[in-house]
């Protein structure tokens, strides 16, 4: 986001402490936002919401109406601006209100422990103008499953592309396949808003049919082109339960001409306990015909250490919650560090996800971590972008 950008966001502050908020107006100011209102309590702020507003900048530790409420209120709107949790509490505290504010289903751009600094604030709305995350998403597209069955008939669905980079020595490990639904009438739509419909509906595994094929054929074309790299591919858990499903991609691998050690298959760790005897069966025979096994968003569920115990994973995928913005939070980098200890003494790779910033970078890197994924590197991109990508990315980060 450039000044000009900058000057068109129409921000909120809401804080109870007058000093607090004349420092802040003067830093946003500073920061080049040009539309700023004021509000002296959670109660005026919610208020002035039914004036256009952007993004809030919301102090936490407030009287009456404090910031947690302020956001539980700010998720019951049809649409609500975006985010940015302020306070001077604790680290852990901004991380619980970060968390719980995108389990709202809230666009949250970041969260700043006071005081709001220049560039704090120019790296959270820097974050305004990209497309949300599926986390962000506030379920604003209205399908139905009578759409998605369309969609899979006519075979509407594609993939985007985001990059693994080696720390080592910036090399590209692979790309990570992410799916995007390209509807005839509302245009590009992200997984947060059709998954969950596919799961429920019992056609997720025709969805992972058509993904799967797509990332075979884009693995296979690399291949052929001389370019050499791995994919990812993402296992709902409601797959683990399909019993003909390794010997099914093992023959699709087969038929594309691929090693299915080209493909890893990843697989969220709050999923893998569905059918236990089920999941097991499946997940030890995509092992034993050569797909390694990856378990994604790690430290977010409530069974990490059985789940290493039990199955063979080859790759280790830190949730983003405990990277970005680790340089700054000692409890979230001891988390990451022994994240990292873990993976590398179970002799796994271990991947570090939600890298956006150098700070993200060197912290990872000092971490001990293998491969970083994040926008630091590079978004999600069609296929016919990644030649342009490739060739800026070596230019800026050789070996």
């Amino acid at each position: 986001m450039n000044d000009n950008e900058r000057d068109r966001v129409k921000v909120l502050l809401v804080d109870d402490n007058a000093f607090a908020r004349s420092v802040s107006r003067r830093v946003l100011r500073s920061a080049g936002v040009g539309s700023i209102q004021e509000a002296a309590s959670g109660q005026e702020g919610m208020d002035l919401l039914g004036q256009q507003v952007d993004v809030v900048f919301c102090d936490l530790m407030m009287p009456i109406m404090d910031g947690i409420q302020s956001i539980r209120h700010l998720a019951t709107l049809a649409a609500p601006p975006a985010l940015v949790i302020v306070s001077s509490t604790n680290a852990v505290l901004l991380k619980t209100a970060e968390a719980m504010a995108r389990a709202r289903g809230l666009r949250v751009l970041g969260a700043i422990e006071k005081p709001l600094t220049v560039g704090a604030v120019r790296y959270v709305l820097s974050r305004f103008g990209e497309e949300p995350s599926s986390l962000d998403r506030h379920g604003a597209v209205d399908l139905t499953l009578d759409d998605f069955e369309v969609a899979l008939a006519k075979e509407q669905f594609l993939l985007y592309f985001q990059p693994k980079i080696r720390v080592a020595d910036n090399s590209v490990a692979g790309f990570e396949s992410l799916v995007r639904w390209r509807h005839p009438d509302k245009g590009l739509i992200l997984p947060g808003d059709f998954i969950p419909a596919a799961e429920r509906s019992g056609r997720i595994g025709a969805l992972t049919d058509q993904i799967t094929i797509l990332a075979m054929t884009q693995c296979a074309a690399w291949i052929s082109s001389g370019f050499r790299t791995k994919v990812s591919i993402n296992l709902s858990a409601y797959m683990l339960v399909d019993l003909d499903l390794p010997d099914r991609m093992a023959g699709q691998a087969a038929s594309f001409g691929i090693d299915p050690r080209q493909l890893i298959l990843e697989i969220t760790e709050s999923g893998v306990l569905q059918d236990d005897g089920d999941t097991l069966d499946i997940l030890a025979r995509l092992h034993m015909k050569g797909f390694p096994l990856s378990i994604d968003d790690f430290g977010t569920g409530y069974s990490s250490m059985e789940q290493l115990s039990r199955i063979p994973f080859a790759e280790m995928k830190i949730d983003r919650t405990f990277v970005n913005g680790a340089a700054e939070n000692a409890t979230v980098r001891a988390i990451l560090e022994s994240s990292a200890d873990l993976g590398r003494s179970l002799r796994m790779s271990v991947v570090a996800e939600g890298v956006e910033t150098q700070k993200d970078w060197d912290t990872v890197r000092n971490a001990g971590i293998d491969i970083v994924q994040g926008y630091f590197a590079g978004r999600p991109m069609a296929a016919d972008q990644i030649p342009a990508w490739l060739t800026e990315w070596t230019r800026t980060h050789p070996a």
